[in-house]
């Protein structure tokens, strides 16, 4: 693959290290402190790697954002001193990595080796899917709860597969910015998530959401939270709801694996929701927080699109049904059934049950519930696509 490697440094200093490094891979890197050889060198390959570094006569942030306005195709890695480096502003300026002035071996070597992977992908990527037609009636469900260990992320995968039984095609994704678990559920470590969707692709015609998404188990595609905590900072409000609205075009089914936490990014997607699966416990703790919730919904005119979900209920143990409604002031809409041995074992394994247990009690209850969330439009085929999944559980 040839990639067109360039360093622009407007304090003449010269690429040292970075050029060492890329002549032992037998990269050839061309280097310029003059702004007009800058824009010869890279308006001529679509495969193009770019070394900013900006102090003096240039604002390192402001020359980022013209030059990746100018050649959306250029990757860019900003280079900044130790005291400017801010990961946020950088994505937003049209960065595609970022190194600190006084970089390690390790950091140049991380930065080198994910804009070649970058282009590779680039190089492989199939423009098929980018004149795809709009899906007519996709439908976003959040699923959400203010407390944790309810269950969410349980339910979000199995409910998942249970939509692509049912001949949706369906997406994930995971609105946990800091510390999702959808991709660990299914068992894989994506390559490709919201951050390097954000940094590289994001407002650009020729990336597709779908070429960062990952491909699991159960004919589901996952849009995976950022692979390290901190890189959520670069991720706005505007990025969910554009991330949202685009993958309405590509996918029937799209859920959304929201925190326990609300903030102006997942109050949004509670917005684009069309219906919001709230998971509550038959306990006190969380009957009180579930409240609070369904009332902070309640201000801001999103309550009716709520669907409760009575998790791990067994009757019998402390409030009947009845009594939880009234509490909540809110009918509920499912109940699933307890089934610790089940649950824990396909997150051990990252295997949603709906994969390998769809006759229990709480697979076929989770079924149920995909088909009050997306009821059948054509009896007859989906008919058909019934009897082929209960062959697939013995």
């Amino acid at each position: 693959m040839n990639i067109n490697w360039v360093y622009f440094s407007d304090t003449n200093s010269p690429p040292g290290e970075i050029q060492t490094y890329l002549e032992k891979q037998h990269f050839q890197l061309v280097s310029t402190n003059e702004i007009n050889k800058l824009h010869s060198f890279v308006m001529g390959s679509h495969q193009t790697v770019l070394f900013l570094k900006a102090h003096t006569l240039f604002n390192v942030y402001e020359l980022c954002q013209e030059i990746s306005a100018i050649y959306p195709h250029v990757y860019i890695i900003l280079i900044v001193p130790d005291n400017l480096e801010n990961l946020r502003k950088a994505m937003l300026m049209g960065a595609s990595d970022t190194l600190r002035s006084s970089y390690e071996l390790s950091e140049l070597s991380e930065a080198i080796s994910h804009a070649k992977k970058f282009m590779q992908h680039r190089a492989k990527m199939d423009h098929t899917n980018l004149n795809q037609i709009s899906k007519e009636k996709s439908k976003v469900i959040a699923v959400a709860s203010p407390k944790g260990g309810v269950g969410r992320t349980v339910l979000s995968v199995n409910l998942a597969v249970s939509f692509a039984r049912m001949g949706k095609k369906v997406a994930v994704i995971d609105g946990n910015l800091q510390f999702g678990e959808v991709a660990i559920y299914n068992n894989v470590k994506p390559k490709r998530s919201i951050y390097e969707w954000v940094k590289e692709g994001y407002g650009r015609d020729h990336f597709s959401i779908t070429q960062y998404m990952t491909q699991v188990e159960g004919n589901v595609a996952v849009f995976a939270a950022p692979p390290r905590p901190e890189f959520f900072e670069g991720i706005t409000e505007k990025h969910i709801k554009d991330a949202i609205e685009e993958a309405k075009k590509f996918y029937d089914i799209i859920l959304v694996d929201m925190p326990v936490y609300l903030s102006e990014i997942h109050l949004r997607c509670l917005d684009l929701a069309d219906e919001i699966v709230l998971l509550t416990l038959n306990e006190l703790s969380s009957l009180r927080l579930t409240q609070l919730y369904l009332e902070t919904l309640e201000t801001i005119n999103l309550k009716g699109k709520v669907k409760l979900i009575l998790n791990r209920f067994v009757k019998g143990q402390a409030f009947e049904q009845k009594r939880i409604e009234e509490i909540l002031a809110k009918e509920v809409f499912h109940i699933l059934p307890e089934h610790v041995k089940i649950v824990a074992l396909s997150i051990k394994a990252g295997q949603p049950f709906i994969l390998s247990n769809a006759r229990s009690n709480i697979g076929k209850s989770v079924l149920n519930l995909s088909e009050k969330l997306a009821p059948k439009d054509d009896g007859a085929k989906q008919g058909k696509k019934e009897k082929k999944w209960f062959k697939v559980g013995k």
